[in-house]
């Protein structure tokens, strides 16, 4: 690849570098873990989730992992949209930091590239070079 299109190619993985740590840095709110929607029974033995064919009570809950164990916690009915958004967050920004390593990794080729290729044309400078 040319030097100038070389140099193009870094601005551009540069200036996508820059959008996702700056989306990823207006997040203000998230919390890790999965939302989800679970059932589980009463235990009132007259209750209809007594029944062995039904689900049971739906409960909205997070599941996370804390020091290398998963834990779920109920959320209130009136936070599930809330600590959806806050998932949804943690997702995102966990999404941005895979595409910022992806990112990194292309610049760092490219660099290398380009450093290759700015040896190699000044090395083309001196003619005691050229066989270096």
């Amino acid at each position: 690849m040319s030097r100038e299109k070389l140099k193009n190619s870094i601005i551009n993985v540069t200036q996508e570098i820059d959008q996702i740590v700056d989306d990823m840095i207006n997040i203000s709110r998230m919390i890790g873990g999965s939302f989800g929607t679970a059932h589980r029974r009463c235990g009132k033995p007259n209750c209809w989730c007594s029944d062995k064919d039904k689900k049971g009570h739906p409960f909205v809950r997070i599941t996370f992992n804390e020091q290398r164990k998963s834990k779920t916690k109920a959320i209130p009915v009136k936070d599930k949209e809330w600590i959806k958004e806050m998932t949804d967050n943690y997702k995102k920004f966990r999404l941005n930091f895979q595409k910022l390593r992806i990112c990194e990794n292309k610049l760092n080729e490219l660099l290398n590239e380009f450093e290759q290729e700015v040896k190699k044309e000044t090395k083309s400078l001196r003619d005691y070079l050229k066989e270096l």
